[in-house]
């Protein structure tokens, strides 16, 4: 692609991932000129490292196996989850036009099997679709989608600044101290979690669990977005608002799956949510117990017992996740002393510090559960309750340490217009994908929420930026 120099051009996107591709295209669509400008070397962003897994209701999957459920459902669920943490217009939207953002990464490549539809928490309506490919096959498929349109494509082009107008009005933007001018501009650059003194301003609660903390997603995601946003005069919100994934940090790869067949108590030696439950709820459970640290308590015959899901082994061998709870990483770990042995649970409760009267208690109760096959406190499944029972007895300690997601960033309107602290739209500006900071709220709506937000918000602030452009 040629580089554009100082040239004119309708709209400017800023970033190269999901939001920021699916910006492009759209934008390019409505017939308007458009340059993309990504930090990188390569396209795909934090979506080309995810599992790509795309959260929407009312799909043609989801009738296809006879699930009724509507955008106005997604709506309700999700805001019943976080109330005034989120912009309502701007949920309604997301809602409305998620499944038509779904149907369109299938008309570019990407398959959503009905087969691999699940609920986002395992309880609720299936609404978490996922490609066959994963982020990567998103990614890729938008990738030559933009290279199938005039979009003038330029890497290792970092913004410095956005430019406004006299009126006030985004009117370009400047790339190594070179002006670059167009007649507005769409923030998709990402989240802020390579940049420490952002996630210290934005993600106070990062900080609980030390130093195990480490960012999972695209090294180039150093909240670029929000600083050029702020400069021009927007609000930036969503404080604490972030995904942290528990993890017992015996690597620093994407682990999303804990294990659901063992026993997780905190630091009194209690229990304190179901541990086959849904990633982001055992970890935000985890974040709200003493110092965000926990331990999970098993024996060899559990650990020894459990059989991943075909997909984890088929994740695995795309090199999407890694697992922490396999043979070869438990004689490892065992041997440098990060997972605890001992002969009895009162041996146990000794080496970890945990109160040893308590964490018998809890062992009790739960391995009766086990026996029942009824978890009469948290409703774990009977297929995970395996009892903690047969000498030797382990213990890892875990803590929310992986940063996947950071929720905070820039205001926007349901038109994905960047807006002021007063509610009033900055001309010209649109923002979409992690840049945004009004979306997300306090909790995480559910497995593939992110990508669902970040490719229908794409979608959505390039139709808007090319509208505006026109004017």
């Amino acid at each position: 692609m040629a580089d554009p120099g100082t040239e004119d051009f309708d709209v400017i996107v800023l970033g190269g991932g999901g939001a920021g591709m699916s910006a492009a295209i759209n934008a390019a669509d409505a017939g308007r000129r458009v340059a993309l400008l990504e930090a990188g070397d390569r396209l795909g962003g934090s979506t080309a490292l995810a599992g790509g897994v795309f959260y929407a209701a009312g799909t043609a999957a989801q009738r296809e196996l006879g699930i009724k459920d509507s955008p106005d459902a997604m709506y309700r669920d999700v805001l019943a989850l976080n109330g005034d943490s989120v912009c309502k217009p701007a949920l309604r939207r997301l809602c409305d036009e998620a499944g038509g953002a779904l149907e369109w990464l299938n008309s570019l490549g990407v398959e959503f099997p009905a087969s691999r539809l699940s609920s986002p928490n395992g309880r609720s309506v299936p609404r978490s679709h996922e490609p066959v490919g994963f982020g990567m096959r998103i990614a890729e498929c938008l990738d030559t989608a933009l290279s199938q349109r005039p979009v003038d494509v330029v890497r290792r082009a970092r913004a410095e600044k956005v430019l406004l107008s006299p009126a006030g009005r985004a009117s370009g933007v400047v790339v190594d101290g070179e002006p670059i001018s167009c007649r507005s501009v769409v923030l998709a650059t990402g989240g802020f979690g390579g940049d420490e003194a952002w996630v210290a301003r934005m993600l106070p609660k990062a900080r609980r669990p030390g130093d195990w903390v480490w960012h999972v997603g695209n090294k180039n995601n150093r909240g670029d977005g929000l600083r050029l946003a702020e400069e021009c005069g927007a609000q930036i919100e969503g404080i604490d608002s972030g995904l942290l994934l528990a993890t017992p940090n015996f690597h620093r790869d994407l682990e999303v799956l804990g294990p659901d067949w063992a026993l997780m108590v905190n630091l009194e030696g209690r229990r304190f949510t179901r541990e086959d439950g849904a990633y982001w709820e055992i970890s935000e459970a985890l974040e709200a117990q003493p110092e965000s640290r926990a331990y999970v308590i098993f024996d060899r015959t559990m650990f020894e017992g459990a059989k991943p899901h075909p997909r984890v082994l088929e994740a695995l061998a795309a090199g999407v996740i890694t697992v922490s709870w396999v043979p070869r990483m438990f004689e490892e770990q065992l041997a440098k002393g990060r997972i605890i042995e001992a002969a009895s649970i009162e041996q146990l409760a000794q080496r970890t510090g945990l109160p040893a009267k308590t964490l018998s208690d809890t062992v009790a109760r739960y391995n009766a559960a086990a026996r029942s096959g009824q978890d009469a406190e948290y409703d774990k499944t009977a297929a995970s309750l395996k009892p903690v029972e047969t000498a030797p007895f382990y213990a890892v300690e875990v803590r929310p340490a992986i940063l996947t997601v950071t929720g905070g960033g820039v205001r926007i309107d349901a038109a994905t217009r960047v807006c002021s602290p007063t509610g009033a739209a900055i001309p010209g500006l649109f923002a979409a994908g992690e840049t945004v900071g009004n979306l997300y709220g306090r909790h995480y709506a559910g497995t593939g929420y992110a990508i669902a937000s970040s490719i229908t918000f794409g979608r959505v602030a390039g139709q808007e930026a090319a509208a505006f452009s026109g004017r």
